[in-house]
């Protein structure tokens, strides 16, 4: 069983994921477009730091919401205070998907959370740095920053289709091991069986 974020992940957000692909190989094969690789490529990059975000706050939601009903124990006012408590000024809604935007706002449900990912797939902490790569990139490109993302390239992350397919399957790990790891953490902390 799987968080419903994990669901839509697997669904929707790969799907407008593979969208953005799509697109970046129809630039890349005509000559008569005005757009150029990078652009396309700046699409991609956008996209999947957008989905993940949106992953991560929708995993986030659904988390706080377990964790609020089964405290409230049918008190669906202290229910609804504790929903807010758990998600209001979230940094996932202020700005990127960075590793502490992250850390912070899970930090919430009651563990510290890339330790946790760690523990639970070594991959983890090797994905914790190309991630944070990829939000480095993205804001490279959201803010014209071509000396930055030169010394990226310099870094061995370039703006081109290896790095970028790479970071997507990083992405999908992250994901996944999230799902499992929130899903386990709220079942210890409640005691009650894993929720998805």
């Amino acid at each position: 069983m799987t968080s419903n974020a994990l669901v839509d992940w697997n669904a929707k957000r790969a799907a407008r994921i593979a969208l953005a692909w799509q697109m970046h190989a129809t630039v890349s094969s005509s000559s008569s477009l005005t757009w150029h690789t990078d652009d396309a490529l700046a699409v991609v990059l956008q996209r999947m730091a957008t989905e993940f975000q949106g992953y991560c706050r929708s995993l986030h939601d659904e988390a706080s919401e377990v964790l609020a009903a089964q405290t409230a124990k049918g008190n669906l006012s202290l229910e609804g205070v504790l929903r807010t408590l758990l998600t209001s000024h979230r940094d996932l809604d202020r700005g990127n998907a960075n590793v502490q935007a992250i850390a912070k706002d899970f930090r919430r449900l009651g563990f510290v959370f890339w330790p946790a990912l760690t523990k639970a797939d070594s991959r983890a902490g090797a994905w914790q740095q190309d991630l944070g790569k990829l939000i480095e990139m993205r804001n490279c490109v959201a803010h014209d920053n071509g000396a930055r993302l030169q010394a990226l390239a310099l870094e061995g992350y370039a703006l081109d289709p290896p790095t970028l397919q790479k970071w997507e399957k990083t992405l999908n790990g992250i994901v996944a091991l999230m799902d499992d790891v929130v899903g386990l953490s709220l079942g210890a902390l409640l005691r009650i069986p894993r929720p998805w």
